[in-house]
């Protein structure tokens, strides 16, 4: 290593130890996990209806279950346009499946429509992602020297490889949402607006995020980088207006996922001190606990480095917001929760923070651990 930094620049090598970490975790999941089978990338289960556009004899199809958002995404990807009425029973939620279209129509355009070719293009993105996202995050310490080496805790998080392995749209709007305060820390406004339209694409609920920058850009009195937020929220908006000319089924979800302050994390912990200390209850108890602790530190951090932190501030608050109203549709299990607010890791990870004690250090081995347990464990 010591060899190396002498020859490569820390950004080089972040993205060479990525590279190596990824291709290990996707030659395990792979050859071992999916026995060979790239359909096991998106945890298709026996109870939904499968595309019409798949094979069940070459599917890797888990009997008795429901399946995983990955499921969805595939369904969407192999057909985005709808143009077989088939597809759209394979939906469990049409109206709010559809909203998440970018990850499905890129990996559908990329592929050029091959369909033998999409479940590969989905896996590439994500894997794509993650280097962009540790790739992104070494410039975004570019002037931080002391942190130069922080982007390789991206690979301690442990919803990185739960959406890894379950084919899920995370990865790349958490990359845009990266993306988009990178631009905005060195003042590339259009480029900002551009990544944070095209993460609400991807998951609706980055709009708080779109808030977040556009408040602390009046704050900051960032006058064109707040103007140029304007017209970022009109694709997200238009392609809804869209949906809704479609009159497909199903519902926003927004009841099911969201009610009173505080009820959800209180029937959490409820379930928690009920479960007993059975392996999987006490996984749930290590990550639920986990992510509290981790949105107080991003709050200490920020509140004694106010300045550095304001964007990471008030996203935080606003995440906060959403986490105390989720309900146990979220809550529940944690690869919910993970993925759900796999943001609120890399807002703590992107917080500046000067620091002697290792605070940001130690909550991301604690990540790892989970992580290694999830990989080790989850079947």
């Amino acid at each position: 290593m010591k060899y190396l930094s002498t020859k490569l620049s820390p950004k080089v090598i972040n993205l060479l130890i990525t590279v190596i970490v990824i291709n290990a975790v996707i030659l395990y999941l792979y050859f071992i996990r999916f026995e060979g089978n790239i359909t096991g990338f998106f945890r298709i289960g026996s109870v939904l209806e499968l595309s019409p556009f798949l094979d069940p004899e070459t599917t890797k199809i888990y009997q008795g279950e429901i399946g995983y958002d990955g499921q969805q995404f595939l369904s969407l990807a192999l057909d985005p346009f709808l143009q077989n009425p088939e597809t759209i029973t394979t939906l469990d939620h049409p109206i709010y499946r559809y909203r998440r279209i970018l990850y499905p129509l890129i990996s559908y355009l990329l592929s050029f429509g091959n369909r033998t070719l999409i479940p590969h293009m989905m896996v590439t993105i994500n894997y794509l992602s993650i280097i962009g996202i540790v790739w992104i995050i070494s410039l975004y310490f570019k002037f931080n020297q002391e942190q130069k080496w922080q982007p390789l805790l991206t690979l301690c998080i442990p919803g990185i490889w739960m959406v890894f392995s379950l084919g899920t749209a995370d990865l790349l709007s958490s990359l845009l949402l990266i993306l988009s305060f990178y631009c905005y820390r060195y003042n590339k406004p259009i480029w900002t607006a551009f990544a944070i339209s095209l993460a609400c694409l991807t998951r609706e609920t980055l709009l708080l995020v779109w808030l977040a920058i556009f408040l602390t850009s009046l704050i900051q009195r960032k006058k064109e980088q707040s103007k140029q937020l304007l017209w970022a929220w009109i694709p997200p908006f238009l392609w809804t207006i869209y949906i809704s000319s479609l009159d497909l089924p199903g519902t926003v979800r927004v009841k099911a996922n969201f009610g009173y302050p505080f009820m959800g994390i209180y029937n959490k912990l409820i379930s928690l001190l009920m479960g007993g200390f059975k392996g999987e209850n006490l996984f749930e108890v290590y990550s639920f606990i986990l992510i509290i602790i981790i949105f107080m530190t991003i709050f200490i951090i920020s509140a004694y480095h106010r300045k550095d932190n304001q964007l990471i501030q008030l996203s935080t608050i606003l995440y906060s917001a959403m986490f105390v109203m989720s309900s146990m549709t979220i809550l529940s299990y944690y690869l919910d929760y993970s993925r759900v607010f796999i943001d609120v890791y890399f807002f703590l990870l992107l917080s500046i923070n000067t620091n002697k004690i290792p605070i940001k250090l130690i909550l991301f081995l604690a990540l790892g651990l989970g992580s290694c347990a999830f990989l080790a464990l989850h079947s």
